[in-house]
C-alpha cells in the first residue's frame, strides 16, 4: 500500500512531520526539566550547599530532577498514547480508503492498457500528471502523501481514488509514456477482429461502428464517442467513402490499429472504454508475427471472421454461379489462422495445449450477400430450422447448428472442433459487411453489430441487459 518510489508530493503530517513534532515536544520537555534543575543546582553552588539559601536551592534541584522526571515520563507517555491513538485512527482511515478504492476497481473491472502498437502494456494505474506544474505521479493512491487528496510539491491537490476523480486527470502509460485519452477510471474492453487477408475485417469494423453510432447507441440511450480525434476523423472519412461505394484501404501489414470508443450507459457511473482492434491478416503468416501483440493477452473476447469463398469446396460450387473475383477471396486458410492464434495465446498465457483459454469467441461467416448463402446459414436458414425443430426455442442455438452444419458439410469441421475445445464459449454469426459486391453503389452492412454486442455482453452484464 505504501509508495516505495518517491513521489513529487508533500508527505502528510501524520506520516512524517507529526512524529518529528512529537519527538521535539518530548525533547523540549526533558530539556526544560533538566535546565530548571541545573539552574537551581547552580544557585545552590553559588550560595554554598550548606547555607540555608543554598540548601533550599539544592532541595529544589533534587525535587525538580526527581519529580519533574516522573511527571515528564508520565506526560510523555500520555502524549505518546494520545497521539498514537490519533495517528492510528488516521492510518485506519487510510487503509479503509485504500481498500475501498481497490474494491471499487475490482467490482467495476477497471483496468488500463496502452494503445501504442509498439507497447501494448496492461496496467492497473497510469502515471498521472499534476494539472498545476506537470509533475508525474506514478502511484497516485491513498498513502503517506495524502488519503483522499495528494498535495503536489507545487501546491496543487490531486484526487487519489477512482471514486473522487483520479481517472479524469491527464494520464500516461507508465511503460512507454504515451499520453492516454479518455477516462482512465473506466472499464476497459479490448476486442480484436481476427481473420485472413481480404476476409473483410476493415469493412466489418467500420460498418459495425457505423451501426453502433447510428442505431444501437440511440436505441439503447448510450452516449458513444470516439476517444481520439484521429479515430473520429478516420471513421468519418471511411464512412463517407463507403456511402459512395468505395471500399476502405487495406490494413497495413504488421499493423495493429484500434478504434477507441467511450460508452456511457444510462444511470451508470463507470464508463466503458472499448478498444476495437483491426489486425492485418498477413500477420498470421507465421506464429512469430503475433507474439509481440500483447493485446491478445488482455483481450476480453475475439471476433473471428470467415470468408466462405476461402472454403475450396464451396468456392468450386459457386464459381459458375457468381463472379467470385468481384467478392474478393481470402487467400489464407482460416483453420491455419485459428491454429496460429491458439499457439500464441498458449505462449502468452503459459497454457498447456489441453487447457481452455478463458475467453469467448464469436465466429462470423461474412458475405451472406452471396446468392443462396442466406438460405444456407443466414436468418432465413435460422427461421426455417426453428420452424422444423419446435424444440429449439433459441435463435442463437439455431444459428450455431446451421453454421456448424455448413462448415462440416464443406469439410471445415476441424475448425469447429478446435474452436470449441479451446474457448469458454463459441457463438456463430453471419453477416454481410458491405451488403453487396457492386463498386460505386453505397455499401450498407447487415447484422454486423450482433457479434460485437455478444462478445461485450458476455463480460459486461449491463451491456447485455441494455
Amino acid at each position: 500500500m505504501a509508495e516505495k518510489q518517491p513521489q513529487p508530493g508533500k508527505v502528510s503530517y501524520f506520516f512524517g512531520k507529526g512524529y518529528t513534532d512529537l519527538g521535539n515536544t518530548i525533547k523540549d520537555a526533558w530539556s526544560g526539566n533538566m535546565e530548571s534543575a541545573k539552574d537551581q543546582l547552580g544557585k545552590a553552588s553559588e550560595k554554598g550547599f550548606f547555607t540555608f539559601g543554598g540548601g533550599i536551592n539544592l532541595i529544589a534541584a533534587i525535587c525538580i530532577f526527581v519529580y519533574g522526571s516522573v511527571i515528564s515520563i508520565f506526560t510523555t507517555l500520555l502524549h505518546i498514547v494520545i497521539l498514537e491513538l490519533f495517528f492510528l485512527s488516521i492510518y485506519f482511515i487510510f487503509v479503509i480508503i485504500w481498500l475501498i478504492d481497490r474494491i471499487f476497481i475490482y467490482i467495476n473491472k477497471i483496468k488500463n492498457a496502452c494503445p501504442n502498437p509498439s507497447c501494448q502494456a496492461s496496467f492497473l494505474l497510469p502515471t498521472y500528471e499534476c494539472p498545476g506544474c506537470g509533475a508525474k505521479h506514478t502511484k497516485l493512491v491513498p498513502g503517506k502523501y495524502g488519503i483522499l487528496k495528494r498535495r503536489c510539491l507545487c501546491g496543487a491537490k490531486l484526487p487519489t481514488t477512482c471514486f473522487n476523480g483520479r481517472g479524469k486527470l491527464t494520464a500516461f502509460c507508465p511503460i512507454c509514456g504515451l499520453k492516454l485519452k479518455g477516462d482512465t477510471g473506466s472499464r476497459q474492453y479490448a476486442i480484436p477482429v481476427v481473420g485472413g487477408p481480404s476476409v473483410g475485417k476493415t469493412c466489418y469494423i467500420n460498418m459495425t461502428i457505423d451501426r453502433l453510432i447510428n442505431s444501437v447507441a440511440p436505441a439503447r440511450r448510450w452516449d458513444l464517442t470516439f476517444i481520439t480525434e484521429e479515430n473520429e476523423r478516420d471513421y468519418k472519412n471511411t464512412s463517407i467513402a463507403m456511402k459512395k461505394g468505395v471500399r476502405p484501404s487495406k490494413t497495413e501489414y504488421d499493423a495493429l490499429t484500434a478504434y477507441q470508443m467511450m460508452i456511457t450507459l444510462p444511470n451508470e457511473k463507470v464508463n466503458r472504454r472499448v478498444y476495437f482492434y483491426d489486425i492485418s491478416g498477413e500477420m498470421f503468416s507465421s506464429s512469430d508475427n503475433l507474439l509481440k501483440n500483447n493485446a491478445f493477452n488482455f483481450c476480453d473476447g475475439f471476433i473471428f471472421l470467415i470468408d466462405p469463398l476461402s472454403i475450396a469446396q464451396y468456392a468450386m460450387e459457386m464459381q459458375d454461379k457468381i463472379n467470385i473475383n468481384s467478392y474478393g477471396i481470402s487467400t489464407k486458410d482460416f483453420d491455419d489462422i485459428l491454429n496460429i492464434m491458439l499457439i500464441n495465446l498458449e505462449k502468452m498465457s503459459n497454457l498447456k495445449s489441453a487447457d481452455v483459454f478463458k475467453r469467448n469467441l464469436a465466429v462470423v461467416i461474412n458475405k451472406t450477400d452471396i446468392p443462396g448463402l442466406e438460405e444456407k446459414i443466414g436468418d432465413t436458414a435460422v427461421q426455417s430450422y426453428m420452424a422444423e425443430h419446435p424444440e429449439c426455442k433459441n435463435a442463437f442455438e439455431a444459428k450455431n447448428i446451421v453454421c456448424k452444419d455448413f462448415l462440416e458439410n464443406y469439410e471445415s469441421g476441424n475448425f469447429v472442433r478446435s474452436a470449441e475445445s479451446k474457448f469458454s464459449q463459441v457463438q456463430y454469426f453471419t453477416c454481410s459487411a458491405l451488403g453487396h459486391n457492386k463498386e460505386g453503389v453505397p455499401f450498407e452492412g447487415k447484422n454486423v453489430e450482433a457479434p460485437f454486442l455478444w462478445v461485450l455482453g458476455q463480460v459486461d452484464s449491463s451491456i447485455k441487459a441494455s
